[in-house]
This record gives C-alpha cells, sequence and structure tokens, in this order.
C-alpha cells in the first residue's frame, strides 16, 4: 500500500471519528474529506443516515437543530452541495447530486417585515457576544417543509431546490434550474423557475 492510500484512510478515519455521534453510516458509503457538517444547537441524537456504497461529499447545515437527512443505496452527492435541513431531507437510491446545489427546507426568514428587522437586531447581538449569527433566531415564523428527491434522480451543478419540493424517481434537473414545485418522475425541467422541458423513455 503507497503512503498516499495510508494518508487517505488515516484522513478518512479521522473524518468518521468526528462525524460519529450524529452520523449513521452502513458499512461500504464513502464519506469525503470534503464533507462538513455544521449544527446549531446540537441534540444527542443522529441526524445523518448514509446508506450502503453511497457517496458524500457535501455540506450537512441544520441551522435550526432540527430536521434529518436520510441518503439512499449507492447515491452520489458532490464536494460544495448544501443539504439545509429544518424539516427533512430524504435522497432516494441511485441519486446524482453534482457540486454546487442547494437544497433548501425553509424560506430563512418570515415574510412578516417586523420578524424580519426582529431576526437582524438578534444577529447584531449574536455577532457582539461573539455567539453564532443566529444563535437567537426565532424560527416560529418560518415557513418550512421537507423535500423528497426520489430514486434514479439526477440534480445538475448549481440547481436550487426549495422547501416542500418532491423530485419524482429518473427525473433530471438542469444545471442553475430554481425547483419551486414538485417534479413528475422520467422528465428533464430547466429554467428558474424550473418547467418540464422533455419527457423521458424509461
Amino acid at each position: 500500500m503507497g503512503l498516499r492510500n495510508i494518508y487517505e484512510r488515516y484522513k478518512f478515519r479521522r473524518t468518521m471519528k468526528r462525524f460519529a455521534p450524529i452520523l449513521e453510516i452502513t458499512s461500504g458509503a464513502i464519506v469525503l474529506n470534503t464533507t462538513s457538517v455544521n449544527i446549531q444547537s446540537p441534540q444527542k441524537r443522529k441526524y445523518i443516515y448514509i446508506e450502503e456504497e453511497a457517496i458524500v461529499g457535501c455540506n450537512f447545515i441544520f441551522e435550526s437543530g432540527q430536521g434529518t437527512i436520510r441518503i439512499g443505496k449507492r447515491s452520489y452527492i458532490g464536494a460544495g452541495t448544501n443539504l439545509l435541513a429544518h424539516s427533512d431531507i430524504i435522497i432516494g437510491d441511485d441519486v446524482t447530486l453534482a457540486w454546487g446545489i442547494w437544497v433548501y427546507t425553509h424560506d430563512s426568514h418570515s415574510l412578516d417585515w417586523c420578524e424580519r428587522i426582529k431576526d437582524l437586531e438578534d444577529v447584531r447581538v449574536d455577532y457582539r457576544s461573539g455567539r453564532n449569527l443566529i444563535a437567537s433566531k426565532d424560527w416560529s415564523g418560518v415557513n418550512t417543509a421537507p423535500i423528497r428527491i426520489c430514486d434514479k434522480a439526477w440534480i445538475g451543478m448549481n440547481a436550487i431546490i426549495l422547501k416542500g419540493v418532491t423530485i419524482g424517481e429518473g427525473a433530471v434537473v438542469g444545471a442553475g434550474s430554481v425547483v419551486t414545485h414538485d417534479v413528475p418522475a422520467w422528465s428533464v425541467v430547466a429554467g428558474n423557475p424550473a418547467r418540464v422541458v422533455k419527457m423521458l423513455n424509461h
């Protein structure tokens, strides 16, 4: 075994040890060194479930400490992709997510201007107190809904998947698309907002 392989295995073991309290991983899954986990107000529980033969290199973000992310068998999630869970994110089997994708289960802020002003006041207080900028955030007025990406789907680079969306089985989301509504199975969608441009044979 070469020195590079020994080093890579060492880095992998360190990565897994760091994530062990919050991650459940099935044998054969691969967590790349580009993977990061950010949990605001962590609790003693599992946040991430990765099934066998999946390859993961993304950023897992739990801004509110809520939600769970599940990644199915043989799925691939590229580096620079961001999964932000306030509600659950469920990714099926044999799914491909490219680089730079945002999967976002909440609106971040209320539609009520008065609530957004309060958010900004809290950010200033948290910053000046040396805390995370959303440590005091009130999530009660923020809309949130789970996201599901079904088996065999492919999401192109820099796409944005917004709250409450289901991407159907075998669907393809074009690069740079903004998905605001459910995507039919075996369809190709593209644009902002994403619309069906083609149906696929399967």
